[in-house]
C-alpha cells in the first residue's frame, strides 16, 4: 500500500509568530506562527480528534481513548459543556460522566495530549450551544458580550473548570497543551463588529488565565 507523507519544510523563512505559546514541565516550548505549530522551534503536525467526555459513559473512557490513540490521534479535543455542569444556577456537578478531572487523568495515563475547549459558548451540536437554560432565558444579562453581569457568570464557570483541571496543564506535567475560548465567535452569534469581538476575546483570555487555564 502506498504510504502518504506530509513534509513540512525546514527552510529558514521567518513567519509572523502568533501570541500563543507555552512551555511544558519538561522544558518543551510550544509556539504558533501563521503557517504551523512549532515544538522547540521545529514545525510539527499533530493529529487531533474530538471526544466529548460528558456524552460518554466514564467506565468506557479509557478503552475509547486507547482506540483513538491506536488510530493515530495524538491530541484529544474536548468541550466542557456548561449546561452539563451547572444545569441549575449554582448547582455544580463534576461527577460521573461529568468528571473532567478523571477524564484528564486518563488522557495523561494513555499518553494523549488535550486541547481543552472551555467555551463558554461551545456549539458542539448541544442545546443553547452549551449554555444552561437559565443563562439564555434570563434577561438580566446579554450573553457573549462584555456585559458585566454575563462576565461574572463566565468568571465563575472558568474558576470551576480551573479547580477541576488544577495540575493538568502541560506546564505542570499534565496533558493539556492548549485552551480554546468560545467557538465560531462572530460567525455564529456574538457581535459582527471585529473590534468589539476581539475586545471580548481578550477579556475571556484574561479571565481564563486568572482561573489557571493557561497551558
Amino acid at each position: 500500500m502506498e504510504e502518504n507523507r506530509i513534509y513540512i519544510s525546514e527552510e529558514k523563512i521567518e513567519y509572523r509568530m502568533l501570541p500563543m505559546n507555552g512551555t511544558d514541565s519538561q522544558g518543551n516550548v510550544y509556539e504558533v506562527d501563521v503557517l504551523s505549530l512549532r515544538k522547540n522551534g521545529k514545525r510539527f503536525l499533530p493529529v487531533m480528534g474530538e471526544f466529548h467526555f460528558s456524552r460518554y459513559e466514564p467506565e468506557d473512557w479509557e478503552e475509547e481513548l486507547l482506540k483513538i490513540k491506536a488510530g493515530g490521534v495524538t491530541i484529544v479535543a474536548t468541550y466542557v459543556l456548561w449546561i452539563h455542569h451547572e444545569e441549575g444556577q449554582g448547582e455544580w456537578d463534576f461527577s460521573g460522566c461529568r468528571n473532567l478531572r478523571k477524564f484528564l487523568e486518563l488522557c495523561r495515563k494513555t499518553g494523549l495530549q488535550v486541547w481543552l475547549r472551555i467555551g463558554p459558548w461551545a456549539h458542539g451540536e448541544c442545546r443553547n450551544g452549551g449554555f444552561p437554560d437559565w443563562v439564555v432565558n434570563d434577561t438580566r444579562w446579554k450573553v457573549r458580550t462584555n456585559d458585566p453581569a454575563y462576565l461574572k457568570l463566565v468568571e465563575t464557570f472558568y474558576r470551576r473548570i480551573g479547580e477541576q483541571a488544577k495540575g493538568m496543564m502541560c506546564r505542570d506535567g499534565g496533558p493539556v497543551i492548549g485552551i480554546q475560548l468560545e467557538n465560531e465567535y462572530g460567525h455564529c452569534g456574538g457581535p459582527s463588529d471585529r473590534e468589539e469581538g476581539m475586545a471580548h476575546m481578550r477579556i475571556l483570555k484574561r479571565m481564563a488565565s486568572e482561573a489557571a487555564l493557561s497551558a
